[in-house]
């Protein structure tokens, strides 16, 4: 950042100083109105004739960062319902960080069929090796899997006696 300060008496002087500054939190997770520690450094011709007061800190927001899903739901026999076992494969989250998860998802229909419609209905991220706070995501991933027919064992099946008859 350049500044230029022009002093005012019979003359206008121009005198020309660069300012440099960054600033850090005090730590990465997500809220507002956090701390952010300010070092500032100055150069140039001029620089060294003035005494800077800086401003030490400031205050910022960190917010959540956005996640996107791959779903993946498992096949499963006929049970009369449209519920969907799904797990998510997260894409963003950062370096080495995991979350756990716990999935909300339905098959478009209950009845038997292959490569049928899975929809995620709700995501509840949970800590890992990361903070869930720290994340956000939005359901409405889509999959597909089957739904196979249910076995049924027939017994108790019997036979009634049946009598003969003679006719003469």
């Amino acid at each position: 950042m350049i500044h230029q300060v022009y002093y005012s008496q019979d003359y206008y002087q121009e005198t020309t100083f660069t300012g440099s500054y960054s600033g850090v939190f005090a730590n990465a997770n997500v809220g507002n109105g956090k701390t952010v520690t300010i070092t500032s450094t100055y150069s140039g011709a001029d620089a060294g004739n003035y005494s800077f007061t800086d401003q030490s800190t400031t205050t910022g927001n960190i917010v959540p960062k956005v996640l996107t899903a791959t779903a993946s739901a498992s096949n499963k026999t006929y049970d009369g319902g449209t519920t969907a076992s799904t797990t998510l494969t997260f894409t963003g989250l950062v370096g080495s960080e995991t979350l756990g998860q716990t999935v909300g998802s339905t098959f478009d229909n209950k009845n038997v069929g292959s490569n049928k419609t899975v929809t995620v209905n709700s995501i509840t991220l949970a800590d890992g090796s990361g903070l869930a706070a720290n994340y956000s995501i939005s359901a409405g991933q889509t999959t597909t899997a089957n739904i196979t027919a249910k076995s049924l064992t027939v017994s108790g099946i019997t036979a009634s006696n049946k009598t003969m008859m003679v006719m003469e």
